[in-house]
């Protein structure tokens, strides 16, 4: 399981960086989703 997990995560950050290069603006929203997301699994796993 943790293999599908680290071959989803490497592929979404290899999509956000092709998506940062060809449209920077994009950047901005891929880091707020990113501390949303964090932040949600951190809560979740507290409890």
């Amino acid at each position: 399981m943790a293999t599908i997990s680290a071959l989803a995560g490497g592929i979404i950050s290899i999509a956000f960086g092709f998506l940062v290069i060809v449209r920077p603006r994009i950047l901005r929203w891929a880091v707020g989703a990113w501390f949303i997301i964090a932040g949600i699994i951190a809560i979740v796993n507290a409890f």
